[in-house]
């Protein structure tokens, strides 16, 4: 009987040894499958701040409400194929990274740089998130922002998606309502002034994920192609300006 317990105690610890060593991965993957957005705290054993940290997630996790925390443990031997997955071995810790629904890295930041507004403001909006899919797809992004009671929106769309045919399966077309109240936090951070602006804006956004052309006037297909394809060395791109990528 007393070898029959302690067969058992072995078993129970086994059971439970497995639960924790469950990788991050797979945690923020069930996150992802329910509709959240992943806070994830990257922490190293022994930092004073890895508490602080958790924290400052969890009060943003408080005013967005399809999320959740999760920490991950730098030195955990289980996750050492996502540290590297997200070059995460030599950076400064502890940090927080938000990973968008759809899985991707929608940014991050260093704990001594974030409040719990600016981690908020790092949740991508639907819209946002399809650029940043768009991107780790390694293609071009070409996006109208716009309201249906627009005049110029039919043909700027129409021609937003011209370019993404040019760019043969290279560019996804994407459009955003600015009227929709999911995509004003992504409207302010592209600083488009939704209440001042009478007429659709298009904006071409580079495999690297740059600012490449900006039209604030019905696009020319050819020149959102050519921002499109043109390297960015600085600023915005070759095809910023009023009406830069315009006809």
């Amino acid at each position: 009987m007393k070898n029959l317990r302690i067969y058992i105690l072995i078993a129970t610890l086994l059971v439970a040894n497995i639960f924790v060593s469950a990788d991050t991965k797979q945690d923020i993957e069930k996150a992802n499958k329910k509709g959240q957005v992943v806070f994830l705290v990257v922490t190293e054993k022994g930092n004073t701040k890895n508490q602080e940290a958790m924290i400052l997630a969890q009060n943003a996790q408080k005013t967005i409400v399809e999320s959740t925390v999760l920490e991950l443990d730098r030195g955990n031997v289980v996750d050492q194929a996502l540290v590297k997955e997200y070059g995460l071995a030599g950076a400064p810790a502890p940090l927080i990274l938000v990973i968008a629904k759809n899985g991707y890295v929608a940014g991050g930041e260093l704990l001594s740089n974030l409040t719990a507004e600016t981690l908020i403001k790092m949740v991508p909006t639907p819209k946002e998130e399809d650029v940043i899919k768009a991107i780790n797809d390694g293609k071009h992004a070409i996006l109208v922002f716009s309201k249906k009671s627009f005049t110029d929106r039919k043909e700027a769309i129409k021609n937003s998606k011209e370019a993404v045919s040019m760019l043969n399966g290279e560019a996804v077309f994407i459009e955003v309502d600015m009227d929709d109240p999911k995509e004003t936090n992504f409207t302010n951070k592209l600083r488009i002034d939704k209440s001042k602006t009478n007429a659709s804006t298009t904006l071409v956004f580079n495999k690297q994920g740059q600012l490449a052309g900006t039209s604030t006037t019905i696009p020319d297909a050819q020149k959102l192609v050519s921002a499109a394809k043109t390297p960015v060395k600085g600023g915005c791109g070759p095809g910023c300006g009023p009406a830069g990528c315009g006809k």
